[in-house]
């Protein structure tokens, strides 16, 4: 969802504009932004960030694909954030979420979805769950990122890969930018109620069932929720709703003012919270670690046999 709205959604917008085009109730002004749509982009080869190292690698997932990832490493990182991108998110696009992401103590593992970039494959719900699975158990289990100290962060369609593997396997963190509630939320939120009056929307069953509100009932991790006030399509009042409804503890919402679907990094307050989020869960697993110190040592000088 990073890039807006979908192609039946943005057809049906444009349909609407030209009807009332047609009719002369609206006059509608193209300018520049409206035409030009510029994006930096970035490839291993052309990445050079102090401090910071890319590595390319592809990994298989469970019908043989290859996927196209790349891991952020720092010397200082303290914990690891496993990214998953919107429906337009590209890594050579990614330059945004880099700059933002590397500015905190943290590794960072990021990936072309199936069909996307240099990823193989075709994309479906289905597998877009069971390839978010996989990169999970390769961050943790190759890469040597400790779950205690793991991050799941996910932007608008990736929300519901943040939020299934979270429910699936232990993190530190979760953190939901531009989110959805639902399927069902979103449409809701981006066709207006005068258009659904004429149209018949219906949604593929591979996508009804998906649920936000139902994962975070059923979650315990800490929750970083981000919505930009001026989102018009994932609706910040979706992130409020997401927020209220959370199990999580504990949770804090951020609405950007002025924040729109994209680039909430850039605001202040995003990166606050987001720094809030990383020292708790630093501040866990370090409790942790002197815990199972302690415990260990105890059991040593216990003299029973």
């Amino acid at each position: 969802m990073s890039e807006g709205p979908s192609r039946p959604v943005r057809s049906l917008t444009l349909a609407v504009l030209a009807t009332l085009l047609l009719a002369g109730c609206s006059n509608v002004r193209i300018d520049e932004s409206d035409v030009f749509l510029p994006k930096p982009s970035v490839t291993p080869a052309s990445f050079n960030m102090d401090g910071v190292s890319l590595n390319e690698l592809y990994f298989t997932v469970d019908d043989s694909l290859q996927l196209n990832a790349w891991h952020l490493t720092q010397p200082d990182a303290e914990a690891t954030v496993l990214f998953f991108g919107g429906n337009g998110f590209y890594l050579v696009q990614s330059l945004g979420y880099i700059r933002a992401l590397t500015g905190f103590p943290v590794n960072v593992f990021m990936y072309d979805y199936r069909g996307y970039g240099r990823s193989d494959g075709e994309p479906s719900v289905p597998a877009f769950k069971r390839d978010a699975e996989a990169a999970y158990r390769l961050v943790t289990d190759s890469l040597g990122a400790s779950p205690d100290r793991l991050v799941v962060h996910g932007h608008s369609l990736g929300t519901f890969l943040a939020t299934h593997v979270a429910s699936q396997q232990p993190a530190a963190g979760l953190v939901l930018e531009n989110p959805a509630t639902d399927v069902d939320g979103w449409v809701d939120s981006v066709v207006p109620w005068f258009v659904r009056l004429f149209v018949d929307l219906e949604v593929d069953d591979t996508l009804q069932g998906e649920s936000n509100v139902a994962a975070l009932r059923e979650s315990d991790v800490p929750l970083l929720i981000v919505g930009g006030e001026n989102d018009n399509v994932t609706s910040p009042d979706m992130a409020r709703t997401l927020h209220d409804e959370a199990a999580n503890t504990p949770k804090d919402l951020v609405i950007v003012e002025e924040g729109s679907h994209n680039e909430l990094y850039t605001a202040s307050a995003y990166q606050a919270a987001y720094a809030a989020l990383l020292d708790t869960v630093r501040t866990r697993a370090d409790s942790s670690k002197i815990a199972q110190g302690e415990s260990r040592a105890a059991s040593t000088d216990d003299p029973r046999p």
